[in-house]
């Protein structure tokens, strides 16, 4: 679970935010707290702001981390990624930190990195127990050497692995490895059977579980769902519930050339012979997304064969196309599988979930998840322009949060918890009147004749 999160110089974040997910003394919608260790955490947290006020970024920021973790921060690139409002913060670092509870133990892992020759400058990791912190690692950057300096409170019960953690020590704290996390090399290099290396590998395993859904994200899998009969009838059953027409969900086999027709002939020839190179090597299928369909890849017999997605709504006779579907169908298709996701003690982030869906369609999939997911440490956490979900009879007031851009650029993040509103407040509308802040700002300009006349002939032209 994520119990807190902080960003500094991100995108719009130039100065320190900081996101909780601690629950307050409140005793409203009980099922939305799980107790870890005593420590009431939330399930839900829910992110108003305007257009363009940072909540996205948000959002941006812990994919962002969650890349440099489990992709390596090589193969991620910082170009544009500091708060560019003011050059300067450019030569400043961008710090991120990660306050968990995985696999029964609460961690505090960062790292902080610099944009000017993509290095890391720091990186930390701290168990907690009971308000006190024992150190895992420090790795700090030796401005005089431009080496790394080490510190750690880890004890071993091996001299084999003692030694060998000097080792890794060692490898890390000299400048050809300023591009490397101490915490995926350890992960990546330690014996799979060692408990001493406990506290890397579950905080790396926090962060594969991670979700992270975007607007226009795809979910890739949605064949295999199909494929399988418990996956594919529940996923019927929740599309017949979110009353999208749709009856029964199947694939069916099309000829490749014809799912990929638009491509041109010598750049289809090219894509074909990598997928089947990829499909050789390391995948039973491959999933692509042509002109807005659902194509599955298989290598069958050595020939490349496609399977479409389609679903039955009423007619048997003639199946809908997942092009043919409505945008909001077309988004459950991508939402609807999270629930697999809700037993698994994950942290599932959606930016703008109510994009092409009803309040109500919005709301039940938030009902579903609570109800799917009680007594179990997952939590959904989302962006969102939908005021109607702004109800204190549906979520906690400490699972508010609100984003706001400064007049100087930068975003700042502040819970509905700090104005103390009662209970039974009607949020909403004092939200839309202003009164938390959040909201777009209309400012009055005067359109004057001469630019309603700019470009217009004058009739004065030869």
């Amino acid at each position: 679970m994520l119990i807190r999160f902080s960003v500094e110089n991100f995108l719009s974040f130039g100065e320190k935010i900081e996101f909780s997910m601690v629950a307050s003394k409140m005793t409203r919608h009980h099922n939305h707290v799980i107790n870890c260790k005593d420590k009431r955490i939330l399930k839900g947290a829910y992110i108003f702001g305007a257009n363009a006020s940072g909540k996205t970024n948000l959002i941006k920021a812990i994919a962002f981390a969650n890349s440099i973790v489990t992709q390596g921060l090589e193969n991620i690139s910082l170009d544009k990624k500091f708060f560019r409002i003011d050059p300067s913060y450019k030569n400043r670092p961008g710090v991120f930190q990660f306050d968990i509870y995985t696999n029964g133990e609460f961690y505090s892992y960062g790292f902080a990195l610099s944009y000017v020759d993509s290095s890391i400058e720091e990186e930390w990791l701290y168990r907690i127990d009971n308000d006190r912190e024992y150190c895992i690692f420090l790795r700090s950057k030796d401005t005089e050497s431009e080496n790394y300096r080490f510190a750690s409170d880890l004890q071993f019960k091996s001299n084999a692995q003692r030694e060998r953690f000097k080792v890794y020590s060692s490898d890390i704290s000299t400048t050809k490895m300023k591009k490397k996390l101490f915490l995926s090399d350890v992960v990546m290099r330690s014996p799979d059977d060692e408990d001493d290396y406990k506290p890397f590998k579950d905080v790396m395993d926090w962060f594969n579980h991670l979700i992270v859904i975007f607007p226009h994200s795809k979910y890739s899998a949605i064949t295999e769902l199909v494929d399988n009969d418990d996956d594919r009838i529940q996923l019927e059953t929740l599309l017949n519930y979110f009353d999208t027409g749709i009856e029964t969900v199947s694939k069916k086999a099309i000829e490749f050339d014809k799912a990929f027709s638009f491509i041109p002939e010598q750049a289809l020839d090219k894509i074909k012979a990598e997928l089947a190179e990829k499909l050789k090597k390391d995948a039973k299928s491959a999933f692509v997304q042509p002109n807005s369909t659902l194509i599955e890849v298989k290598l069958e017999n050595g020939v490349l064969t496609a399977y479409e997605v389609v679903s039955n709504h009423g007619n048997n006779d003639d199946l809908f196309e997942y092009s043919d579907e409505s945008d909001g169908t077309q988004r459950l298709f991508d939402l609807i599988p999270i629930y697999q996701k809700a037993l698994e003690n994950c942290v599932v982030l959606i930016d703008e979930l109510d994009r092409s869906l009803h309040t109500k369609a919005a709301q039940e999939f938030i009902n579903y998840f609570y109800n799917l997911s009680n007594d179990v440490a997952t939590q959904l956490i989302v962006t969102t322009h939908d005021s109607n979900l702004m109800d204190l009879d549906f979520i906690r007031q400490d699972e508010i949060w609100f984003v706001e851009r400064q007049k100087n650029g930068n975003s700042t993040l502040y819970s509905l918890n700090k104005f103390k509103e009662r209970f039974d407040k009607k949020v909403e509308k004092e939200y839309l009147l202003g009164r938390y802040g959040a909201i777009p700002i209309f400012r009055e300009f005067v359109l004057t004749t001469s630019a309603l006349n700019d470009g217009e002939d004058d009739g004065n032209n030869d």
